[in-house]
């Protein structure tokens, strides 16, 4: 299982080809920006038809052409073939399955689930709030495609909601009011089970791979502490004065707070940077481990310069630890000892100025 080829169109600055990458581990190789991070975002892109970097998505493009693709074929269990085109052109973004556009990014996450660990991951862990609800909603989708168009239908709430707050149109706000607490409650639930599921395993892996005697665990803060409608819709009216003041929805899941501990303090001022860094990775095998759990099927997994800066005996155990997958992409710096971890599923490519070059 896993891709058998991609097939790159002006995307970035990688080489106009069809590169076959069959192994069970690929290994990207190369300084930095040779394309490693290039090749590991078309991956993401047709996992989830978008990019995790990219502000701008036109950005993708090579500089001075106007569109780019990226089209890959997968084997799924059974091996079943799916081929996922992402085109971009004229501004405009179309995604194929098997031929059929999709409109909905909805209805192709799932296909080819990836779970992507990227330097940045640290964010989840000591970041502000919106990027910790932002990793649990990643998980509730990635176990759940329903997920999205639920979050979707709250977000369009909540900016109907907070426009009619700021027009001080009182009269429409009961109304909203009925759903918005329908919808919210249902995204508050679905954190909670993950959250609870997510504690043990996180904290079990850690210990794993820092030999560290410290707990560590995950406190979920949910806006409303209510479960049943008609108390929400309490909370709500008892805060309509101050929402009309300040023209903005000031409970909901989107205040929503997650809360690291490392022992009894929080990572943010007990943990060293070392340990901070190691339970973000720690967190996203916890999130692949899950999905694997609750859907029987492995996902991929893309690997982007994590482990530059963890000792070799914590990256040891640290592959130890890695959940099954069907594929899975590391990135590496040439004077890093990626030779210590091959396997005899791996293939090494070095990459440069775009090219994709295949070891041996």
């Amino acid at each position: 299982m896993g891709f058998h080829s991609i097939r790159f169109y002006q995307f970035r600055n990688l080489e106009n080809a069809l590169w076959t990458c069959s192994g069970k581990e690929i290994f990207l190789v190369g300084e930095n920006g040779q394309g490693k991070t290039n090749v590991v975002e078309g991956v993401y892109c047709l996992s989830y038809g978008t990019s995790f970097r990219a502000k701008k998505e036109e950005n993708l493009i090579r500089t001075g052409e106007k569109e780019c693709l990226v089209e890959g074929v997968f084997s799924k269990e059974g091996d079943t073939l799916i081929q996922v085109r992402f085109l971009l052109e004229e501004g405009q973004k179309r995604i194929r399955v098997d031929g059929k556009e999709i409109r909905d990014r909805s209805e192709l996450v799932g296909k080819i689930p990836s779970i992507l660990f990227v330097p940045e991951d640290t964010q989840f862990i000591v970041g502000p709030p919106e990027r910790q609800r932002h990793f649990f909603n990643q998980t509730s989708v990635l176990t759940d495609p329903l997920f999205l168009s639920l979050w979707n239908r709250y977000g369009k709430l909540l900016k109907q909601r907070n426009f009619a707050l700021k027009q001080g149109q009182q009269e429409v706000l009961p109304a909203f009011d009925q759903e918005y607490a329908r919808l919210g409650i249902e995204i508050t639930l679905a954190r909670k089970r993950i959250v609870e599921t997510f504690g043990e395993v996180f904290s079990t892996i850690f210990g794993e791979v820092s030999q560290l005697p410290i707990p560590v665990s995950i406190e979920y803060l949910p806006s409303w502490k209510y479960e049943e409608p008609k108390e929400v819709l309490r909370v709500l009216q008892e805060s309509r004065e101050r929402d009309l003041r300040l023209g903005t929805s000031t409970s909901g899941p989107h205040r929503d707070r997650f809360r690291f501990y490392f022992g009894e303090g929080e990572f943010s001022t007990t943990a060293s940077n070392g340990q901070i860094r190691l339970a973000s990775l720690v967190l996203k095998t916890a999130q692949a481990l899950f999905y694997t759990e609750k859907t029987g099927c492995r996902p991929i997994l893309l690997l982007d310069d994590v482990l530059l800066e963890m000792d070799h005996p914590r990256r040891k155990r640290f592959f130890s630890c890695l959940p099954l997958y069907d594929q899975a992409f590391f990135t590496f710096l040439p004077d890093e000892p990626y030779q210590t971890y091959l396997k005899p599923t791996t293939r090494v490519y070095t990459v440069e100025k775009g090219v994709l070059k295949a070891d041996g």
